[in-house]
């Protein structure tokens, strides 16, 4: 008895409590899916033609509708057109714009890209320069869809397609493929800098302009980091980019490939050969690029420029009708399939030569076809066995090259609204397929897998930033200190697109009579259901689909992917996609939803709709583009201040847009082209420049009004 009662007042210590197991999904996991109602109309919602004006600054954005996770941290950097009814859209004004998420919530920035060219039409469209009703009718500005143009000034530069991070110069740069790229400050999003003197480009153009004509890639390409490893000297990587010039009236047109030293901060230029016909390559556009461990790949795509139609928007804008007839007549289809061009690194050396923007040297470039056109694509940076894989998005008929007209006769034969006017054709009349293209560059073939789903690939528009493809996102995680957990397993290898759908509003009549030829009778379109827009998850290695078709009369733009900030523990390729979208007002709508709206997404599972909504009164951003994110911290350290006691980088514009140089060059320009003639041939010219261009007033305006923006860093 007396050892019983021991044993029961001495009880055996209870074993300790094994810890939670650590969760490797996200915080949002587990949130319910959000039923959305649908909007007011099918098709393309009013609100994605209205930007507004006014740049906030730190905004809060409200929970509209379920739970904002905890893990979901960071920036995501948002790059469009500042649009509005009547005017080209893909020719405006850049809007760059900053999500900023914490724990404590969400906010948003915005700020208006205002380039040299920008400040300079605000003034000469005010009549600074103007001695006249005459002058002023030649200095101003007019809208093309291209760019706004002026005949003595040329065009303005509109960075409004895509973010993009310089690893080696700690640069945050937004792109447009008719222009430079810019460097903006990730705080407040000004502009400061371009990339590259004017002196350091060829012009598209043989033109004096002031503001010349540069054509170049939107997305441009950085060293993978595996090759950043295993360098001895400086890592800071090269930064690949094109300078180029389609087949003109004015020109034969060239194809570039230029490359950033960001050791050096000089331009490299290479023209390009076709290696099996010895012929310039020249395209008719290159709106992206992709680096490998040990080439260079670059798509001509589906954005052709149609010189003459260019030309009558900017010589005749009170003539709607007579540029409409010139731009149709003129009008060519874009290519049916993806043309890709194939470079290799070790072909890339740089000389003295490869300084000469206008005659560098040549180097091979490989082509290849598959699939149907396209505009994006992404290329996994490893090539093992000079094996490349690329994904692509093919959109046979997609022609960005056009925008709706008010009055203008639809395939279903409506008539475009004013509301409409200025949106660019983004609507494929076929349907798109996402292509994995594997290009062996020892037996110079190339093999193709495509894949369509009838809810998902209809108008393929734009990817997410493609980091988790080629080793981008782990590049900026890194530069912050973060740990990853290695590369991406081949079965979680994905990309995240969005589809604009179908609907026959947005086709013209014109554009399907230009395309017949591949698409055939109409009664193979669905005009009358028409397909919704969407989002979706293309797994690389298995071609699976999943994803999310939005509800009738909402549209959305680019889809990002976040990973969560508990990674490691969470792996790197798993967390949310961040989309804007757009419809327009219905009682429906969650108080303090102006139908613009931040969706989250669970990224392992779109299909469950979205987590959470977010909004505000404020919210009026219209159609954007390109995205990419940028881990918490990280825009602290992009100023431009490279690492170590280097100076920054910045292009002194003074010396950019100096006038005596400019000035010389108007007069002497028609000489350049007939250097044999007489100078006293040309004195007319030299007096109706002088005239017309009022160059003291000129270079008043640039003093004033122009380079106080841009001090010298």
């Amino acid at each position: 008895m007396p050892d019983t009662e021991a044993i029961l007042k001495r009880p055996t210590p209870a074993a300790p409590e094994a810890p939670p197991p650590v969760s490797r999904e996200p915080d949002g996991h587990a949130l319910p899916g959000l039923h959305v109602p649908p909007g007011l109309r099918p098709g393309m919602p009013r609100n994605a033609m209205t930007t507004s004006p006014v740049e906030y600054v730190d905004e809060p954005l409200q929970v509209l509708a379920g739970t904002l996770p905890e893990d979901l941290q960071g920036h995501v950097y948002v790059a469009g057109p500042s649009v509005h009814a009547g005017s080209p859209a893909l020719a405006s004004d850049g809007l760059v714009m900053r999500l900023d998420f914490n724990v404590g919530g969400a906010k948003f920035t915005s700020a208006t890209m205002r380039t040299p060219s920008y400040y300079t039409r605000q003034q000469v469209d005010a009549g600074a320069t103007a001695r006249g009703p005459l002058t002023r009718l030649l200095n101003r500005f007019r809208e093309t869809t291209l760019a706004d143009v002026s005949l003595t000034l040329g065009p303005v530069e509109t960075p409004n397609t895509a973010p993009f991070l310089v690893e080696g110069e700690r640069m945050l740069l937004v792109t447009t493929d008719a222009g430079r790229p810019w460097a903006i400050h990730p705080r407040t999003l000004k502009a400061y800098t371009p990339l590259g003197y004017l002196r350091e480009w060829n012009r598209a153009l043989p033109t004096p302009w002031l503001f010349p004509l540069l054509q170049s890639t939107a997305h441009p390409a950085f060293d993978p980091p595996e090759r950043l490893e295993r360098r001895t000297e400086d890592p800071r990587p090269r930064l690949f980019f094109t300078n180029h010039a389609p087949k003109w009236p004015l020109g034969p047109g060239y194809t570039q490939l230029v490359s950033w030293d960001t050791e050096e901060n000089r331009l490299h230029h290479w023209k390009l050969m076709d290696a099996a016909t010895g012929e310039p390559v020249v395209a008719s556009s290159l709106h992206q690029i992709a680096a490998t461990r040990d080439y260079v790949v670059l798509l001509d795509a589906n954005f052709p420029i149609n010189f003459w139609q260019i030309a009558a928007q900017a010589a005749v804008p009170f003539l709607p009708r007579v540029q409409r007839a010139v731009e149709w007549l003129t009008a060519s289809p874009a290519a049916p399939q993806a043309v890709f061009w194939v470079v290799r690194r070790a072909d890339l050396t740089t000389s003295p030569g490869t300084l000469d923007p206008v005659n560098p040297p040549v180097v091979s470039a490989h082509r290849f076809q598959a699939g149907g056109g396209g505009l994006h694509f992404a290329a996994i940076h490893d090539n093992p066995d000079d094996v490349i894989t690329l994904v692509a998005a093919h959109s046979p008929t997609e022609d960005l090259s056009h925008t709706l007209q008010p009055g203008e006769l639809l395939i279903n034969g409506n008539r475009v609204q004013d509301w409409q006017a200025g949106m660019p054709t983004a609507v494929p009349v076929t349907r798109s397929s996402v292509g994995v293209h594997r290009i062996d560059m020892k037996r110079l073939r190339i093999q193709s897998n495509m894949y369509a789903h009838d809810d998902f690939t209809w108008g393929l528009t734009v990817f997410s930033n493609t980091g988790l493809v080629n080793g981008e996102l782990e590049a900026h995680l890194r530069l912050q200190g973060h740990v990853v957990n290695g590369p991406v397993p081949r079965e979680e290898l994905a990309l995240y697109l969005n589809s604009d759908g179908f609907t026959a509003d947005m086709v013209p009549e014109a554009l399907y009579q230009l395309y017949k030829p591949v698409v055939g009778d109409k009664s193979a379109l669905p005009i009358r259901d028409g397909r919704a827009a969407s989002f979706f998850k293309f797994f690389v290695d298995s071609g699976r689909f999943q994803g999310y078709v939005l509800p009738t009369g909402w549209f959305g733009f680019a889809p990002q992917f976040v990973p969560s900030a508990r990674f490691p523990q969470v792996p790197h390729w798993k967390g949310y996609v961040v989309a804007l979208v757009v419809s327009d007002p219905t009682p429906a709508l969650p108080a303090n939803s102006t139908g613009d709206e931040v969706w989250i997404f669970d990224s392992e599972d779109l299909a469950r709709g979205p987590i959470c909504r977010l909004g505000s009164p404020n919210f009026d951003v219209g159609m954007t583009l390109h995205t990419t994110f940028l881990p918490p911290g990280l825009p602290d350290l992009l100023e431009g201040r490279p690492p170590g006691d280097v100076a920054p980088y910045a292009v002194d514009v003074t010396r950019d847009l100096d006038m005596d140089t400019i000035e010389q060059a108007y007069l002497e320009w028609p000489q350049t082209l007939l250097p044999r003639a007489p100078s006293l041939l040309f004195a007319p010219w030299r007096l109706g420049v002088r005239w017309a261009l009022n160059f003291p007033k000129l270079r008043q305006v640039l003093q004033d009004d122009v380079f106080p923006h841009f001090p010298r860093r």
